[in-house]
């Protein structure tokens, strides 16, 4: 059946969709060796799938993995974090304020004693008046269930929501902890304050995650904006411990573009340290698929990245499924099209929500492709037409 479905598809297009005059690659548009990410498609169709996207700034922006969590209809918001106080932009669902003293790090700025998870970022405090207040930006948003991603050293210090919230649970992995909170009423805003309850002065956060009541395909995604894949990889050391809590069904990592601008890249270790990464998770998490996305065809400052092609042929080289993005924008050079149609930003390096958009849709198209949603695939096909064609030339 599936093979009646790629059939179909490969009769219904041309070798280049040409629309406005931006070209795309359709049948570039596929997810190569997609043989284990297949064996999802049961997962995908009945709702009971979980994705995590890790990845640099194209990710942390949220409108590319924000959009692919919509067409896929996640029903969770993924992990958040009070960005600001690791100096980096605020989030896309909470507006946070912080009091206190507050030391914020990341994968790209470590500190010694201070842990990284999947984040890529952590703050931590040993002042017993400091407290975060997170504020919906959409007031609409209400919710009644708060998970706190914190750590086993932070025991003496313990998190606080406030009055109305109550703690359900209480899970430990290594040195990673989280505490669930249920409220006994819907709210849109809370302050996360501390409670010294033993000896020790240090707490140190990880994020906090929205629980919903009612199952339905859960998507996390987390980006760092300047960060490599060997960032992640070697700095963030609580990584395993989080993604053995966590048991994805499928990884998506979005990294590259970083790792091609930058002129001490090295293939063959950074080939290595997929193959370590791939393999360390997938010995805590068997059932986990891993699939890998080329960075896209970008253009900073004017520059050609010097390394582009060499990434993209190591990430296509690895045993996970591969999604070429680069090539389904129409190539090395095609981002140029794309600047044109005002698809980037003036940096060229970032796209407006509208191109990220587009991409997100590109990307969909090769997942519904793969796990044989031949509807979800048509219908897609359709807004991906009217999302081009809606698209004009910027003044």
């Amino acid at each position: 059946m599936r093979y009646v479905f790629v059939l179909f598809w490969l009769l219904s297009t041309s070798l280049k969709a040409e629309v406005d005059s931006l070209q795309v690659c359709l049948p570039c548009n596929e997810i190569q060796k997609d043989s284990s990410l297949a064996q999802l498609s049961d997962k995908w169709k009945s709702g009971n799938l979980k994705v995590l996207h890790l990845g640099d700034s194209h990710v942390q922006i949220g409108h590319f993995s924000g959009e692919i969590k919509r067409l896929l209809q996640a029903k969770n918001s993924g992990i958040h974090f009070p960005y600001p106080l690791a100096k980096s932009v605020d989030g896309r669902l909470f507006k946070t304020k912080a009091s206190g003293n507050w030391t914020g790090v990341s994968v790209l700025k470590p500190a010694s004693g201070i842990n990284i998870s999947l984040t890529g970022y952590a703050v931590s405090t040993r002042d017993t008046s400091a407290n975060i207040q997170w504020i919906a930006k959409d007031s609409l948003l209400s919710f009644r269930r708060v998970r706190v991603w914190t750590e086993s050293d932070s025991c003496a210090l313990r998190p606080d929501l406030g009055s109305y919230f109550q703690v359900t649970q209480v899970q430990q992995q290594g040195n990673l902890r989280f505490i669930d909170f249920q409220s006994n009423h819907p709210v849109n805003q809370f302050t996360l304050s501390l409670r010294k309850v033993g000896i020790g002065d240090q707490f140190t956060l990880h994020g906090i995650e929205l629980l919903r009541e009612e199952k339905g395909i859960e998507y996390i995604d987390l980006g760092v904006a300047g960060a490599q894949f060997t960032h992640l990889k070697s700095r963030a050391n609580l990584v395993l411990d989080q993604i053995k809590i966590l048991q994805p069904d499928l990884i998506i990592c979005s990294f590259g573009t970083n790792e091609a601008y930058n002129a001490n890249w090295e293939s063959q270790s950074y080939k290595k340290s997929w193959q370590v990464f791939i393999q360390e998770i997938q010995a805590i998490s068997p059932q986990t698929v891993f699939l890998l996305t080329s960075p896209p065809d970008t253009r900073s400052q004017n520059r050609v990245p010097k390394h582009q092609q060499e990434v993209i042929h190591v990430l296509a080289e690895t045993k996970a499924p591969f999604y070429d993005l680069n090539a389904a924008m129409g190539g090395l050079g095609s981002s140029k099209d794309w600047v044109k149609k005002g698809y980037f930003l003036k940096d060229q390096l970032h796209l407006t929500k509208d191109g990220y958009h587009l991409q997100a849709k590109l990307f969909a198209l090769a997942l519904f492709k793969t796990w044989g949603d031949q509807a979800s695939y048509e219908n897609l096909q359709k807004q991906v037409n009217q999302h081009i064609i809606s698209v004009g030339i910027p003044k």
